[in-house]
């Protein structure tokens, strides 16, 4: 158990020394020193992640009007390259817990 743990840490700082985790931080860090820019994008992500989680079928036209409705913020370049450094660095987590749980029997 103590090496699995072990094993666990390196990956932690192998994460946190990854490209995508530090574009993420620097995107994240970018933003947060705006406050006003700050709130803008986390109102614009809750509305996104309440129109993904709670719209019944194709939530296409309710993600089209919410981009339009905030066009101006996406195509903010430090909002664009936080976007796109959030993504990012989500697929690679995404990839890594893929590859940890590839195989195990969790029933």
């Amino acid at each position: 158990m103590n090496e699995l743990i072990e094993e666990c840490r390196k990956l932690n700082q192998m994460i946190m020394d990854s490209k995508e985790y530090k574009n993420y931080v620097f995107a994240r860090n970018t933003i947060n020193s705006n406050e006003d820019l700050s709130n803008q994008i986390n109102e614009f992500l809750n509305r996104y992640n309440d129109v993904m989680r709670y719209t019944d079928g194709n939530p296409y036209d309710e993600l089209l009007r919410l981009y339009n409705e905030n066009d101006e913020l996406i195509h903010n370049s430090s909002v664009n390259e936080f976007l796109r450094a959030k993504s990012s660095f989500s697929k690679l987590v995404k990839r890594l817990i893929d590859e940890i749980s590839d195989g195990l029997d969790i029933e």
